[in-house]
């Protein structure tokens, strides 16, 4: 461990600079800021100007900013500023400046204010490219160490590389370096999904300028140092040309009082704007003379790719959030040579902070918070080169250290940095001994002496503080953007599309069968590390605070596309086990901070505001529902409607109520979690075992009932409008019959009293699912039965526990979901619902069967992933041979066959489906050399093709003339085939 304290005289200029003397670091974090450091913030001539109308301005300001963005770029790389008149901007949605050379800036002494309305989780402000750059080919850097702060390295070739080129330099995090930090050795619950480092998941990137080029040497030097030594016994590091996408550049935005609504009955109330101003894939912008109010997170994000930019003169005040992880961040940095510097902030949790992987150099310079209520600096992994100058924390620390405890898998939080002449209440500085961190007083600045040594004495002038005030006109002299100015809208089309049907038991899209596989939403785990976040898995709303991405928080129109496109037609979601991730740990210990580990499940019921649920966060009001929650579900529901997806939607997760008190001890309902008094017992049993389900799904207790039929009420709000979704009470649902039956009836209230009707869904026990079919009523509210808790053992023997039992089910089985079962017995379980139910939609459990069986018998949809997987799929794909085979060949005559009796001998082995007039069928054999035929089909040619389903390869068959009583087709083996028959034209 590398914790280094000097104090007294020290001569940075020389040490910091040179390398010499222990522990002093040879980076210059004088390139930190914008224009690379040392470079004044321009005064942009304003071009156009804007006055608020009283109403949504969103359309207006954005329209404006386009405006800017359509005029030329002069000489000096900017268009123009858009500047605010006096006055209140409200804005609903979100301001995006997406051109070089615009600059966004208010009028007088910040007397311009634009206020973010409604409850969406959102930046206010947004700058830079939606995408990440193109690059070129990977070329390997050769040097068997380049230390930190160098700026040249040596290169297998100079191939396409010029000065001026725009590169991405990239150090790999190995499995050898992780083990070498022992960041892949911590114990406990979990310990590889929670705390270790996966290989690839710490990747440094620096955004970097070619300076000049030396080909004898093959080298290139760059202009601004990299912050973690490139070893090759560490995987060394890589350089790859921009080919495309390159970041924006020069924006500004500046003398603005930023404000988010909020409800003012909830003073920790988290649904409205989280960020003030975000910028990512942008290089040498300025925010400057902001002030923030009332946003959950931060002034200032500045994201992985932003890189040389000033954030100056600005303030966070009266932050409205939880007190907790991932909140109050008052200014954020993950980005490169990130300046900021005269910043004030109060009420923060972690008013400076520095995040995941900063690639570095960056400053935090003159910076001072008030009130604090965490400590500021690092919190994930391996922010490298930042430095801490003259930053004042009154009421809290100042760390970049070792910290497993405020983001999961943290660990080395800081690498190669420097705390220089700062004051808190307590400063921790420790770094790994390769890549020191150290804390240091001394009389003399940093940051400016490396300015004047790089530069000259004259760079110190950019950096003084001042106000973007000179750079203002009088609104009157310039011209002004009016609505009158804007496009006629256009009244937004929805996208035509045709609503699910279930047409002979077969879930039908257009005049297609739908067949495939299914996507589970992930119910616990999650990573913030872009890099392996998928391996957690999807889910649609999980969230991590200002990242967007597979794995991470979802974009949602992305994930829909995606989800059609693989052939998993089939989306299962509902709410999650647990918000926290701490919580994966499987304790019952009630938390005793409120540092809660993104990514964080957010659940379907609000947060109070008031007192502390054990997760540390305010109690719960389960009366009250999670606006986020139900936007984003509601938003993939009508995706699923444009994209052809079939929505399974459940309302309650009973994996919550059952088994270890884990999966209870956080959950909104319980007592101590919520503001309600729903009275429920809190029995943590021996072994620290719950059993709650029975008094949950009480449908006598009058209190619960309220609660529980307002809730079905606001889903049904939410989501019964939309046509391809499919309601469930609850996944792995084992309760009563009784309060199966109390959800049908208020689904049959809401539906009364809306004139809607809704598709429910059957996933419960055998015996609640035989009792809601025997009764008439209920029975015509169900278009799926689900049968995946149940099924027939190889002897024929009936695998079903019984729901009311107060237990999970795989608590009546060891093996989870019963033993194995045969493809006969499959056949057999789905062909008798589908005979008896044959307008209902049957999906079962392949149970080690595969697929076929299920589609023989009629069945709808089989599931072949684990049913009580937790936490869904990530980067595989639940896919058969048989789904493409179906797909291509099937699709528009799968919901007119229905299994046929008698038409092949040996019916136990082989199966039929045909279609009324026997055009198309298909046939299964398990087993045997030949298909005998015991019917004749219609005296027509038909085509053959046989299918392979356990390696998805077919082959053309050859057929006899006329199939006759008595016909037999030799089989390409002996093995499962299927043979497609098809008239001919």
């Amino acid at each position: 461990m590398a914790t280094l304290l000097l104090s007294g005289l020290l001569s940075p200029l020389v040490q910091a600079q040179t390398k010499a003397g222990p522990g002093i670091l040879p980076i210059d974090f004088s390139h930190a800021g914008y224009g690379g450091g040392g470079i004044s913030i321009p005064a942009v001539p304003a071009v156009l100007t804007v006055r608020p109308t009283g109403q949504d301005d969103t359309r207006l300001l954005q329209a404006a900013l386009d405006q800017v963005a359509k005029l030329p770029l002069q000489d000096n790389g900017f268009r123009g500023a858009l500047q605010l008149a006096e006055g209140r901007f409200l804005v609903s949605g979100q301001l995006r400046l997406n051109a070089d050379g615009v600059v966004l800036r208010g009028s007088g002494n910040q007397k311009t204010i634009l206020v973010a309305t409604g409850k969406d989780r959102r930046s206010l402000v947004v700058a830079g490219k939606e995408q990440l750059p193109t690059v070129g080919t990977t070329i390997k850097i050769t040097d068997t160490v380049v230390t930190v702060g160098s700026r040249t390295f040596t290169l297998e070739n100079l191939e396409g590389l010029r000065s001026g080129n725009q590169i991405v330099i990239t150090r790999p995090s190995t499995k050898e370096w992780i083990s070498a930090l022992g960041m892949d050795t911590l114990k406990g619950v979990f310990p590889d999904l929670r705390f270790h480092w996966p290989a690839g998941s710490r990747n440094l990137v620096w955004d970097r300028t070619i300076t000049s080029v030396e080909v004898a040497k093959k080298q290139i030097t760059v202009d601004a140092p990299i912050t973690t030594a490139l070893e090759q016994q560490y995987g060394g590091g890589t350089v790859a040309k921009v080919t495309a996408e390159e970041p924006l550049q020069h924006i500004g935005i500046e003398n603005l009082i930023l404000e988010s609504e909020f409800a003012k009955n909830n003073p920790k109330d988290e649904e409205h704007a989280w960020y003030a101003i975000s910028l990512d894939q942008v290089r040498d912008a300025w925010v400057q003379g902001i002030t923030a109010r009332h946003f959950v997170s931060s002034a200032v994000k500045v994201g992985p790719r932003g890189r040389r930019i000033t954030v100056a003169n600005c303030r966070n005040e009266q932050p409205v959030s939880e007190v907790g992880g991932y909140r109050r961040h008052s200014f954020l940095v993950e980005g490169q040579q990130v300046l900021v510097q005269h910043c004030t902030a109060e009420a923060g949790i972690n008013d400076f902070a520095i995040g995941f992987t900063a690639a570095g150099p960056n400053v935090f310079l003159h910076c001072t918070s008030t009130n604090a209520l965490g400590p500021s600096g690092s919190y994930e992994s391996w922010a490298s080169g930042v430095l801490y100058e003259n930053v004042q924390v009154n009421g809290a620390g100042l760390r970049l250290t070792y910290d497993p405890e405020r983001a999961q898998a943290g660990g080395w939080t800081a690498a190669n940095s420097v705390i220089w002449n700062c004051t808190a209440k307590e400063i921790v500085a420790k770094g790994p001994a390769t890549a020191p961190v150290v804390a240091i007083t001394s009389r003399e600045p940093l940051y400016a002496n490396q300015l004047s040594i790089r530069l000259g004495k004259q760079a110190l002038a950019a950096i003084r503080k001042e106000t973007p005030e000179s750079s203002q006109v009088s609104a009157f002299s310039l011209n002004e953007f009016t609505t009158k100015d804007l496009s006629p809208t256009t009244a937004e089309q929805k996208q035509a599309h045709s609503p699910l049907q279930i047409i002979n038991g077969r879930f039908v899209i257009g005049d297609k069968a739908l067949w495939g596989g299914m996507v589970n939403d992930a119910w616990w785990l999650g990573q913030t590390s872009p890099a392996n976040a998928l391996d957690a898995g999807i889910s649609i709303t999980r969230y991590v605070p200002g990242r967007v991405g597979p794995g991470l928080t979802e974009d949602l129109p992305a994930l829909a596309t995606r989800v059609a496109s693989q052939g998993t037609p089939f989306y299962q979601s509902g709410p999650a086990i647990w918000y926290d991730r701490r919580r994966d740990d499987h304790s019952i210990v009630e938390r005793p901070t409120s540092y809660v580990w993104a990514a964080f499940y957010e659940l379907p019921w609000a947060r109070s505001g008031q007192g502390k649920a054990w997760d540390g966060l305010s109690k719960y009001d389960v009366s009250t529902y999670n606006p986020w929650y139900f936007d984003r579900t509601r938003e993939f529901a009508r995706l699923s409607d444009q994209n052809g997806i079939v929505l399974y939607h459940h309302l309650y997760n009973n994996h919550n109520l059952l088994e270890t008190a884990s999966h209870w001890i956080d959950f909104p309902w319980r007592p101590a979690n919520n503001i309600n008094e729903t009275n429920l017992p809190d029995p943590i049993e021996p072994k620290t075992k719950v059993h709650v389900a029975n008094q949950f799904y009480d449908a006598t207790n009058q209190k619960l009932r309220e609660l529980h039929r307002a809730y079905i009420f606001h889903v049904l709000d939410q989501l019964g409008s939309f046509d391809n979704i499919i309601f469930g009470l609850s996944f792995q649902y084992s309760g009563p019959f009784e309060f199966q039956k109390f959800f049908q009836q208020t689904v049959a209230e809401w539906e009364q009293k809306n004139n809607r009707k809704v598709r429910l869904v059957l996933d419960t026990s055998k015996n609640v699912t035989d009792a809601v079919l025997s009764d008439p009523e209920l029975a015509k509210q169900v278009a799926v039965v689900d049968m995946r808790y149940w099924h027939y053992l190889p002897d024929g023997t009936l695998w079903a526990p019984e729901g009311g039992k107060n237990l999970a089910f795989r608590e009546m089985h060891p093996k989870e979901f019963g033993d194995p079962t045969t493809p006969e017995q499959l056949y057999r379980q789905v062909r008798e619902y589908h005979a008896k139910y044959p307008d209902k939609a049957i999906v079962a459990w392949h149970s080690g069967a595969g697929p076929v069986p299920a589609l023989m018998g009629g069945g709808a949809q089989v599931i072949m992933r684990n049913p009580t997987a937790g936490h869904g799929q990530g980067r595989t794909v639940d896919s058969h041979p048989l789904d493409a085979f179906v797909q291509e060949h099937l699709a528009e005559k799968l919901m007119h066959m229905q299994p046929q009796d008698g038409l092949l001998a040996q019916s136990t082995q082989n199966w039929a489906l045909t279609d009324e007039e026997r055009n198309t069928l298909l046939l299964s054999s398990l087993s045997g050399q030949e298909i005998t035929f015991s019917q004749k089909l219609p005296k027509k040619t038909y085509t053959g093709l046989w299918f392979d389903p356990s390696t998805g390869k077919s082959q053309s068959a050859e057929l006899p003339s006329k199939f006759k009583k008595g016909t037999t087709l030799q089989k390409p083996t002996s093995a499962h085939w299927l043979l497609l028959l098809k008239t001919g034209k």
